[in-house]
């Protein structure tokens, strides 16, 4: 039989016939995107080292067939509290579902000093659930936006990863990649993980430690730097919305010019963008947390329940109680 050799925190090289297995936990509703990524990259690396040194096996708290959020289909094995623990467990929960099953694995994993990787909806879940974190964590930066919204999570922070002993707290999503090569590298040389990225189109892999890029104006590829910079200062000013001549000066602009900016590039208004970012981030709030509809209100700029409800319905065509109604 194959030895098996532990992804822990300390780097670690293969000797012969050393085997790594993952444990890939899902729930209803789990990111496709992330699972796919996962296994891609551990397929990646059994390809370049030549030998089935990675292997995996998808586990659920639901057994059988288990829905992603696109609607693609997984068969699952049953996860059985704390018995049968793989080498590393990777969680890739729903956004709705609770994480009891799942933290029980991980608890016994810690005892263990072996590798857990919590990408997005479970690092989020994480950072709920566990009381009193004395260590930075880490989940998507939409995510981070609505817990910093509802409670106080001090240690909490924009990174792609953040680790708390042996575990890893993600980004998720797209990074996933990177982050699995990560995990990797200590085990895999640096000529190893480059050939890993290079083979699946990366031509850089950033560092755990990188900034997340949060929101549209940080898409660097779509718009001119006065645009990405006038939309960078309105989603960092949710709260207390800036005056638009405020803002072109901060770009140094005229409110004029920066008008014709914005009618050429996103063909509507600077006024009614920043609207818009500001109703984006209330939509999270309603559909995310329990915050009464004055809280989103006032932490979205809006001087009312009352006009906050009348913006939501026109962005949305149902008002935030409507919205809450519906997903009950």
């Amino acid at each position: 039989m194959n030895k098996r050799a532990e992804v822990t925190t300390k780097d670690a090289k293969f000797e012969e016939g050393e085997q790594v297995v993952f444990e890939i936990f899902v729930q209803p509703g789990f990111s496709d995107l992330e699972l796919s990524a996962v296994t891609t990259v551990l397929r990646t690396a059994n390809d370049i080292l030549n030998n089935d040194v990675y292997s995996w096996k998808i586990i659920s708290d639901e057994p059988g067939l288990v829905t992603s959020s696109s609607d693609l289909i997984v068969r699952a094995a049953p996860a059985i509290s704390g018995q049968y623990l793989c080498d590393c467990l990777v969680v890739i929960g729903g956004r709705t579902n609770p994480p009891e099953a799942w933290l029980a694995r991980l608890r016994a994993m810690q005892q263990l000093q072996r590798r857990v990787i919590l990408l997005s909806d479970a690092s989020r879940q994480y950072v709920r659930s566990v009381n009193n974190l004395d260590a930075p964590t880490t989940a998507h930066w939409r995510d981070v936006s609505l817990l910093q919204e509802v409670g106080s999570y001090p240690k909490l922070t924009d990174s792609l990863v953040e680790t708390h002993g042996t575990v890893l707290t993600c980004a998720g999503h797209g990074h996933t990649l990177e982050a699995m090569i990560g995990v990797l590298e200590g085990q895999l040389d640096r000529r190893q993980c480059a050939e890993i990225a290079s083979l699946l189109v990366l031509d850089r892999v950033r560092g755990f430690s990188s900034e997340q890029p949060k929101g549209s104006s940080y898409s660097s590829s779509y718009f001119e730097k006065r645009l990405q910079n006038a939309l960078r200062l309105m989603e960092a000013n949710i709260e207390q919305p800036l005056r638009l001549a405020d803002v072109a000066k901060e770009v140094g602009l005229s409110t004029r010019h920066l008008e014709r900016l914005f009618t050429v590039y996103f063909n509507t208004t600077p006024s009614k963008l920043y609207k818009k970012i500001r109703l984006k981030k209330a939509h999270a709030l309603v559909v995310d947390t329990h915050l009464q509809q004055i809280e989103i209100a006032l932490s979205c700029g809006f001087g009312s329940a009352g006009s906050f409800s009348l913006a939501y319905k026109a962005e949305y065509g149902e008002t935030p109680t409507q919205r809450r109604k519906r997903m009950r």
